[in-house]
């Protein structure tokens, strides 16, 4: 398990400088951000070099503290369990792939006393910085009292079960107000193929129950695909659900996941599974051939709205390249929700009452629009002039993927990029990966 860390480790060094050189012709680095951009360090600072080091800063934590990491692979003796408020875990290297914390795989049922790789009951928990791989759970998991939790700047990688997991005292009372933003989550080689007591295949990318207020933005999910073998093919790399609401998922990048997001699962007797949100200027792709037949016939969509009330679908662009029945599904109580202004290549579509209003559907979507469909880059060329100036603006996406103001004209194009004719770069990207 050491030996294969540590080449993923060196991999990843050298693909960033791979990536810098790539940049060049219009690849884009990391969804990770520069250290100098990241929040300033706050609270009380303890510098750490070792695991040694860092599992004694853990067992004498005091609340307001900032444990920062020195550039290095952390193979963990033990689950870095936080109990006290407002600490920040952050790497101090260049970029997030500079510090790993390591597990002991996550196929390994001798996980010994690192079941998870960050657990945390309190609030104010911030990670930023660093990378969290090889974990036979949960890469990070929030139980009840841990409010307002951040994410910002890290890969997490091959991860037995959920990557990040909020767990909730009850229906509709979970970790409130979280953040995930500039990160990268992956499967790089392959997928768990063992029982981790909920079934082959039980995974996530985010699994949030009870929460409200959440942001999710600016990051990458990549292979997150379970073979037909797996017990559980459906999972969504993004889960809202459990009374969860007013949820924000914006310009994230979606390649090759079996579910790409999901405000609600389930249809609830009383309340809602999820409700209110907004779902922006997402970017969802498939290969071509990535399900078979069979898994085709008994899929759904890309995004799943289930359960969830005055929920705002909007300027998203998917491309499932016939992988998938539909692109969007509203089912059981969607009263109020909407569509407006996507960018797809199969119809949306309703199950088990589900209803919504729409407007702007381009349905007509195909490889040919996008700069670079195989890695993800699903912006518009400039002979897609079928996509453009053809909606009216949405006052809930006055700027597309990058940020880029829409056009200032009474329409604009259809889907998460406005065209831009000068160069840049793609949304969050990582090269680190081979597609599973």
């Amino acid at each position: 398990m050491y030996s294969q860390a540590n080449t993923l480790t060196a991999r990843c060094l050298l693909l960033s400088v791979l990536l810098s050189i790539f940049s060049h012709y219009g690849y884009a680095q990391s969804p990770c951000v520069a250290k100098a951009s990241l929040p300033a360090v706050t609270g009380t600072l303890v510098n750490v070099a070792t695991v040694e080091q860092l599992h004694t800063a853990i067992s004498s934590l005091q609340d307001n503290t900032t444990l920062l990491l020195a550039p290095g692979t952390y193979h963990l003796n033990s689950t870095l369990y936080i109990t006290k408020n407002n600490i920040a875990i952050r790497g101090d290297g260049d970029t997030c792939e500079n510090v790993s914390l390591v597990g002991r795989g996550m196929d390994n049922s001798e996980y010994g006393d690192v079941p998870y790789g960050i657990w945390t009951n309190a609030s104010g928990l911030a990670v930023m910085n660093l990378t969290i791989q090889d974990i036979y759970y949960h890469g990070i998991i929030y139980n009840p009292g841990a409010q307002t939790p951040t994410i910002n700047s890290i890969h997490v990688l091959d991860i037995g079960q959920q990557f990040v997991k909020a767990n909730p005292n009850a229906y509709g009372d979970g970790a409130d107000n979280g953040l995930v933003e500039n990160s990268y989550f992956a499967y790089t080689s392959t997928v768990p193929s063992t029982d981790h007591g909920s079934g082959v295949g039980y995974t996530n990318g985010i699994d949030v129950h009870g929460g409200r207020d959440w942001v999710i933005r600016a990051n990458r999910f990549e292979n997150l695909h379970m073979p037909d073998s797996a017990a559980w093919w459906w999972n969504p790399a993004i889960l809202m659900w459990n009374g969860s609401a007013n949820t924000l998922v914006e310009n994230n990048l979606f390649i090759n996941v079996d579910r790409a997001i999901s405000y609600g699962l389930v249809q609830r007797g009383e309340g809602s599974d999820h409700s209110g949100g907004i779902i922006r200027n997402n970017m969802i792709t498939y290969s071509q051939n990535l399900f078979s037949n069979g898994r085709k016939l008994d899929s759904d969509a890309a995004i799943i709205v289930w359960d969830s009330p005055s929920t705002t679908v909007v300027h998203n662009t998917i491309l499932t390249n016939g992988n998938l029945n539909k692109s969007i599904e509203f089912r059981f109580n969607t009263e109020g929700s909407v569509a407006i202004n996507n960018l797809i290549d199969v119809a949306m579509g309703t199950r088990n009452s589900g209803n919504y209003s729409e407007s702007g559907t381009l349905s007509t979507a195909s490889n040919d629009l996008f700069v670079q469909p195989s890695t993800g880059n699903l912006r518009l060329l400039s002979t897609a002039t079928s996509a453009m100036n053809r909606v009216s603006t949405s006052d809930h996406a006055l700027n597309d993927i990058d940020g880029d103001a829409r056009s200032s004209s009474s329409l604009v194009d259809v889907g998460a990029d406005e065209y831009q004719a000068s160069n840049r770069p793609m949304p969050p990207d990582n090269l680190n990966v081979t597609e599973l």
